[in-house]
């Protein structure tokens, strides 16, 4: 059976404007050029000016003079509704977090907001949604419930009715000296009370998560194990590692986004290549709306 890729480019309803900080960078604006030529997004395209050479009547160039003026500009587009769509381009994640809490610009939906990445591998025969590999550096148990919710609504808008979520440790099974154990217990342990929303299990160690036959060779049978929709990784560390993991070896496609705010944000790596750009553009134009 042929799945639909989350990548697959679909031209919305309503054209959208994407509004992008930092778009004076070459592979940004090869970015914006292959969107543009599948007509799936309109840019406001922040930066030095003399760095931009586009020209299209479907893209506006506001010239700035700082990565500082590039995010706040681009950020009160979209609080003033101007734009559908923020986007990092070429400068660092931390600068447009900051602006984006900000209450000036009453982005935040959420206490907390997560960063949620979508995989597409070879090996694997459906999306792969990966939290939180660059915003939460050591969750509390608190803080990765929250993380697991927003994971959970990006799964529902992609269509994921019931996802399987893996809460991720070394271990299958709890142990008083990982902390990372006892708290992927205490998490999926929450979760029963939303049978309805995902299916929702932990510990389980990597490979338990997301193959079928380490699971049944640990004996392990619950509705997640070996078939994973979701993985919630411990850590930042872990988070990080995996997903450059999955993309320099693995071969994975992947985009990312970010959950808790208003409107959609795209931030991805700056070491990501123009397709994976490309691919987290695809698909949050692709989730607008859902």
């Amino acid at each position: 059976m042929t799945i639909k890729s989350v990548f697959d480019p679909v031209v919305p309803n309503e054209k959208v404007t994407i509004a992008i900080a930092g778009a004076d960078d070459p592979i940004i604006l090869e970015v914006v050029e292959q969107a543009l030529e599948l007509g799936i997004a309109d840019f406001m395209l922040f930066g030095r000016e003399e760095l931009i050479p586009i020209t299209s009547p479907n893209v506006q160039v506001i010239a700035t003079i700082s990565d500082q003026q590039a995010v706040e500009q681009a950020a009160r587009a979209v609080a003033e509704k101007k734009a559908d769509i923020l986007m990092k381009g070429n400068l660092p994640t931390a600068l447009i977090l900051k602006t984006i809490l900000k209450k000036e610009f009453q982005l935040r939906d959420k206490e907390l907001l997560s960063h949620v990445s979508v995989f597409e591998l070879p090996a694997y025969d459906k999306p792969l949604i990966v939290s939180d590999v660059a915003m939460n550096i050591a969750p509390t148990e608190e803080e990765q419930i929250q993380i697991t919710h927003n994971a959970i609504e990006v799964a529902h808008k992609l269509g994921i009715k019931r996802p399987k979520v893996a809460i991720l440790s070394a271990v299958e099974k709890e142990n008083p000296k990982m902390k990372s154990s006892i708290q992927a217990a205490q998490v999926a342990a929450y979760f029963k009370a939303f049978p309805e929303d995902a299916a929702v299990e932990g510990p389980l160690a990597f490979d338990n998560a997301i193959s079928k036959a380490a699971a049944v060779h640990k004996n392990i049978t619950n509705e997640v194990a070996g078939d994973a929709d979701i993985l919630i990784v411990p850590s930042i560390e872990a988070g990080n590692i995996l997903y450059k993991s999955l993309v320099f070896f693995a071969g994975a496609r992947v985009g990312g986004i970010i959950a808790g705010v208003k409107v959609p944000v795209i931030i991805a790596s700056r070491s990501d290549s123009v397709d994976n750009k490309l691919a987290s553009l695809i698909l949050t134009v692709g989730m607008i709306g859902k």
